[in-house]
């Protein structure tokens, strides 16, 4: 009889030890899981803050989810054949493209893909819609940015740009919203 009580004992001792690993490792890997999204959010929202840090000019497409970051040289050229000397030559703003970077949200595959061009071959420097779709020349597997994006809104205000991120993986979720000024003087496009 005292063996039997002792086993009992012993399958209930078992079970609760079994039952407090179990919990314990679903914790561990919720918890695990919440880390590793707050770590992506916060290394892409670096390295988002430093593009936007080092643009003059941005662009956000709300139908389809493309921020564009422009970095642009813009100098004073004359309109006018008249003597500069004179003060009867008028000049006008010209604007180059350097470099574009385009961050587009696909909300079928929750990725963020980054595109990067050294001039001006997307939008001509008169303006003009960004035309990108899955099937366009930009969009590759090379250009992943980001994966598990749930959300991706931004809002720009002047020189200021604010990003909402929204990731999720498996039951967890994480949302974030960071604010950058643009540091360059502010370039109006186009």
């Amino acid at each position: 009889m005292e063996l039997i009580i002792s086993m009992a004992v012993m399958v209930i001792v078992a079970g609760a030890i079994t039952l407090l690993m179990q919990t314990g490792t679903r914790s561990y890997s919720f918890a695990k899981s919440e880390l590793d999204l707050q770590m992506e959010s916060q290394t892409l929202l670096a390295q988002m803050n430093t593009m936007i840090l080092e643009a003059n000019s941005a662009h956000y497409d709300s139908e389809n989810h493309i921020l564009t970051l422009y970095q642009m040289e813009s100098r004073s050229l004359p309109a006018t054949s008249g003597s500069i000397g004179a003060g009867d030559s008028k000049f006008v703003e010209s604007k180059t493209v350097k470099n574009m970077k385009f961050i587009q949200f696909d909300e079928a595959e929750n990725k963020l893909y980054l595109y990067e061009h050294d001039h001006d071959q997307i939008k001509p420097a008169s303006g003009g819609s960004i035309e990108c779709s899955p099937n366009c020349d930009l969009y590759s597997a090379d250009a992943l940015f980001a994966e598990y994006i749930e959300k991706f809104d931004v809002s720009i205000e002047e020189n200021k740009v604010t990003i909402h991120l929204g990731m999720k993986n498996g039951k967890v979720k994480y949302e974030v919203d960071a604010t950058t000024k643009i540091r360059n003087k502010l370039v109006t496009y186009p």
